[in-house]
């Protein structure tokens, strides 16, 4: 009878470590994996982007995540390679940079961690970030930037070019050079 008594305590006192220990709150539980699960990855991602039925824009990221938070958005890293067509898809200009954002409220589109543009006329931005202005329909660059061309080196700071980098306009030039041939120059 002792030893069932004291078989007894103990089941007892082993059910109520069990129930003390074992209490969860279902909200405390979702808090741990909140920031998860709201994250989509994918590796090595190519994204086309059309317009009015016609491919203008392939873009290419070794990784990808897509963040539905209370700011919307895609992040892509590792390196994001961008060629962008014209009607008949060729490619106008290739764009290179570290990583790259897309904010999908506003449609806005930030590449950073040296940007650089060549053109079909091999003209070659480089600067340290670049965003795309879909209101106005132009990428545009705020900080320093250096734009080389056949007979050109130009710096300043901010640009604004158009979709396909075939015009752009320097904001503020800034030490630039222009390279002449002799026969072009006036004198004797």
């Amino acid at each position: 009878m002792r030893r069932a008594k004291c078989i007894g305590l103990c089941g007892v006192g082993f059910l109520f470590l069990l129930h003390t220990g074992c209490v969860n709150k279902l909200e405390d539980i979702h808090a741990l994996h909140a920031p998860f699960t709201n994250v989509e990855s994918a590796d090595s991602v190519r994204i086309l982007y059309s317009q009015g039925g016609k491919v203008r824009a392939e873009i290419l990221a070794p990784y990808l995540k897509h963040f539905q938070t209370d700011t919307p958005r895609v992040i892509m890293y590792g390196g994001v390679v961008a060629h962008f067509f014209d009607d008949s898809l060729r490619v106008q200009s290739t764009l290179t940079a570290g990583e790259g954002v897309l904010y999908e409220e506003n449609n806005r589109i930030t590449v950073e961690n040296h940007v650089v543009v060549m053109n079909v006329q091999g003209e070659r931005l480089e600067c340290d970030s670049l965003y795309w202005d879909p209101r106005r329909q132009l990428f545009v660059a705020p900080g320093q930037v250096k734009i080389t061309t056949a007979s050109q080196l130009i710096y300043g700071k901010g640009l604004e070019a158009s979709a396909d980098f075939t015009t752009y306009k320097v904001l503020e030039v800034e030490n630039s050079q222009i390279m002449v041939n002799k026969s072009e120059l006036p004198g004797p």
